[in-house]
C-alpha cells in the first residue's frame, strides 16, 4: 500500500494507527528516538497514516518553557532527527512539536512522510473542555499548510469540541491531542470521536499524551482511537503505557458516505449536579493511581507514607496508594500508613486507621501529637484547657511534621489527603493538613470521595469490611476531645451538608451567580429552603475568605474539578461582597425565585 492511494481514489483499504509514545519531558532528543520506534511499527503492520500526540516531540506540560529557545531549537532538532531514521518509512505521519511561525512560537503539527515535512500546520485558538491548554499562544491564522495534501487533514484534539470548524478537504483527518484526562474524558472523546466522524463522513486517528507528562496540575492517560463514520474501530485501553492501535477503513465509503447531523435534543439527560456518573467512579481510582505513580517514578522516591485517620479522605489517599504501587510493581510494604492519635481521636476512627492500614498489605506505624502538642504549648505559653483554634491547629501541624520528617527520612513521597471540598471551604489548617508534597484527593468533592471508597469496597476486598464503616463514620477532623468516647466535632454540623457545598461548587465554577445556584439548589436538593439559604452563606463567606491556603496548595491531578491556582485563577485579598449582596437579597426577599 502506498499513501497516495486515497487521494487517488482507490478502493484500497487504507490502514490508519495512532500511538502515544512514553516521553522524556524536556527532552526532544530522547521523544525523537521514541518517535521513531512508533513510525517503525507503524511501517512493520503496513500503516499508511499514524497520528501522534500534540507536543510529543518536546512535552505538552512544559509550560512557558514551550517558548524556551532551547526547547524550541531542540524540538527542530529533533524533528530533522525522526526524518533521517525514518527515510525509508512509507507512512504518513503527524507529530507534534513546538515551532516558530511568524515570529512567534506555536504549537505545530508537522506531517512527514519518508525523510521529507510536506507540510506543517499552527494551531488555531480553542477552548479545551477539560481544562488543559499549552501555557503558550496556540492562536494563529487558518491553517495554511507549507505543502498542500490532497485527500488528508491534520487538526487538533480541541477540534473534536469545536463544531462547525471541521474541515472538510479531506477524507482522513490525523488529530494530534494534547487533552488531558478527567473522570469524565475517556467517554466524552469516545462519545465526541463517533459525533465527529458521523457529522463530517471521515475517517480520524486520534492520538494523546500519557506516559512521561507532568502531573502537577494534570494526569493523561494516552488515550488513541481509529474512528470512522460515526463508529470507534480501535480504542485504547485506559491509562496503557504505550498506546498503539490501527484500524482499516476504505476509501470508496469514505467519499460516499452521507454527514448525519443529530437533532438536538438527543442524547441522555445529565443532571446538573452529576459531577461523575458511576461508571467513571473506578476510574477516578485509576487515575490518582496513575498520578502518583508518576510523581513516584520521577523523584525516585523508595513508596509513600500516608496520614491514616480512620476517616475518608485519608482512606482514600491510601487506597490511591496502593493502586500507585501495584502500577509501579512495588510492593505495598513501601507503602507507610502512619496513624497519630491527637485529643480528639476515637476508639472508632483509630482501630479502623489501624485496620485499614494491616488489611492493604502496607506498613503500620502509630505515632501520637499528644507528648508533642504539649510541650508546644508549654513553649509558647498556651493553657491546654483554651480549646482554641491554637488547640486545635497545633495538632493539625504536627501531623504534618511527622510525615514530612518520615518522607525524608525513609525516602518516601508525602501524600495529602485533603479533598476539593475541604479546599472550597478552607476547612484545613494552613500549614498542616493543607500542606503535603501531592495531593491525590485535590479535585475530588467530598460527595465524590464517599462513593469512590464505596466502589474501591469490590476492588479491595481484603478492606471492605473496613472500608464500610469508615463510610458510616461522621465526617470530622477530631481535633476536639470526643464525649463518652463519641465523636464530638462532627464538620456537616458546623459549616453544613457537603451534598450542598459540592452542588454550589459546581454550580459556581460553571459560572452561575447566588440567585441561580440558589434556584437550582431548590429545584434539585432535598433540603428545607432556609437551610439551602444558611449553607450556601457559608460557602460564599469560606469561599472567598480562605483563597490564600489554594494558592499555595500543593500540586494535584485535575480529575474532577479543579480550583487550584493553575486552573482556577483568583486573587487572595479580593472581597466577595458583590456575590454576598446579592446572597443577602435574596434572604431579604428582594430577588425573584422561580419555585
Amino acid at each position: 500500500m502506498t499513501n497516495t492511494m486515497l487521494a487517488m481514489g482507490y478502493a484500497t483499504p487504507v490502514r490508519l494507527c495512532a500511538a502515544s509514545p512514553s516521553i522524556t519531558l524536556g527532552d526532544p532528543a530522547a521523544n525523537a528516538e521514541a518517535v521513531v520506534r512508533m513510525i517503525k511499527k507503524a511501517e512493520e503492520i503496513g500503516a499508511d497514516y499514524l497520528a501522534l500526540p500534540e507536543l510529543c516531540l518536546a512535552g505538552a506540560t512544559l509550560g512557558s518553557l514551550l517558548k524556551s529557545e532551547v526547547i524550541l531549537d531542540a524540538s527542530r532538532a529533533a524533528l530533522t532527527r525522526v526524518c533521517e531514521a525514518t527515510r525509508q518509512c512509507s507512512v504518513t505521519v503527524s507529530v507534534g512539536l513546538p515551532y516558530v511561525i511568524g515570529g512567534f512560537p506555536r504549537s505545530c503539527i508537522a506531517l512527514i512522510r519518508g525523510s521529507r515535512v510536506i507540510a506543517i500546520f499552527p494551531s488555531s485558538s480553542g477552548e479545551n473542555p477539560f481544562g488543559f491548554l499549552p501555557a503558550m499562544d496556540r492562536t494563529a491564522p487558518a491553517r495554511q499548510p507549507l505543502t498542500p495534501v490532497s485527500k488528508l487533514a491534520a487538526g487538533f484534539g480541541d477540534e473534536l469540541f469545536r463544531a462547525g470548524h471541521e474541515p472538510r478537504e479531506g477524507y482522513v483527518m490525523l488529530l494530534s491531542s494534547a487533552l488531558n484526562a478527567t473522570a469524565k474524558s475517556y467517554h466524552a472523546t469516545r462519545d465526541a470521536l463517533c459525533a465527529f466522524t458521523a457529522r463530517t463522513g471521515m475517517a480520524v486517528a486520534y492520538a494523546s499524551p500519557g506516559s512521561g507528562e507532568s502531573t502537577t496540575g494534570f494526569v493523561f492517560d494516552g488515550l488513541c482511537a481509529v474512528a470512522s463514520q460515526g463508529e470507534i474501530l480501535a480504542l485504547s485501553e485506559p491509562l496503557e503505557e504505550e498506546p498503539f492501535v490501527y484500524a482499516d477503513v476504505q476509501p470508496d465509503r469514505l467519499a460516499s458516505f452521507e454527514p448525519y447531523t443529530a437533532a438536538e435534543d438527543e442524547g441522555a439527560y445529565v443532571s446538573r449536579n452529576s459531577l461523575v456518573a458511576r461508571d467513571q467512579l473506578r476510574r477516578i481510582l485509576e487515575l490518582q493511581g496513575a498520578a502518583l505513580a508518576r510523581r513516584i517514578s520521577h523523584i525516585g522516591a523508595r513508596g509513600c507514607v500516608v496520614g491514616v485517620s480512620g476517616g475518608l479522605d485519608s482512606a482514600l489517599a491510601l487506597l490511591a496508594a496502593c493502586a500507585a504501587m501495584d502500577r509501579l510493581g512495588k510492593p505495598r510494604e513501601d507503602i507507610l500508613g502512619v496513624s497519630m492519635p491527637g485529643f480528639g481521636t476515637t476508639g472508632r476512627t483509630h482501630g479502623n486507621a489501624e485496620k485499614l492500614v494491616r488489611s492493604l498489605g502496607c506498613e503500620f506505624r502509630e505515632i501520637s501529637v499528644v507528648p508533642a502538642c504539649r510541650r508546644h504549648f508549654e513553649d509558647i505559653g498556651h493553657d491546654e484547657t483554651i480549646r482554641d483554634s491554637v488547640y486545635e491547629n497545633a495538632q493539625a501541624r504536627e501531623r504534618t511534621k511527622i510525615l514530612l520528617a518520615l518522607s525524608n527520612k525513609l525516602n518516601l513521597l508525602d501524600v495529602g489527603t485533603g479533598d476539593l471540598s475541604e479546599a472550597a471551604l478552607g476547612w484545613t489548617t494552613f500549614g498542616g493538613d493543607h500542606l503535603a508534597q501531592y495531593g491525590v484527593n485535590g479535585s475530588i468533592p467530598k460527595t465524590v470521595v464517599r462513593r469512590v471508597v464505596k466502589e474501591a469496597c469490590s476492588r479491595f476486598p481484603e478492606a471492605a469490611k473496613t472500608l464500610e464503616d469508615i463510610l458510616a463514620t461522621p465526617v470530622s477532623p477530631e481535633l476536639l476531645p470526643p464525649v463518652d468516647g463519641v465523636i464530638s466535632q462532627k464538620t456537616e454540623e458546623l459549616v453544613g451538608a457537603y451534598e450542598m457545598h459540592d452542588f454550589f461548587l459546581y454550580q459556581f465554577m460553571k459560572g452561575a451567580r447566588p440567585r441561580r445556584i440558589f434556584e437550582a439548589a431548590l429545584a434539585e436538593l432535598d433540603f428545607p429552603r432556609e437551610e439551602i439559604h444558611r449553607v450556601l452563606g457559608i460557602f460564599l463567606r469560606r469561599f472567598f475568605a480562605q483563597q490564600y491556603k489554594r494558592n499555595c496548595a500543593p500540586e494535584a491531578p485535575l480529575i474532577c474539578l479543579s480550583i487550584s491556582p493553575a486552573v482556577f485563577d483568583m486573587p487572595s485579598d479580593m472581597t466577595g461582597a458583590a456575590y454576598l449582596r446579592e446572597y443577602e437579597a435574596i434572604g431579604c426577599g428582594q430577588l425573584a425565585i422561580d419555585n
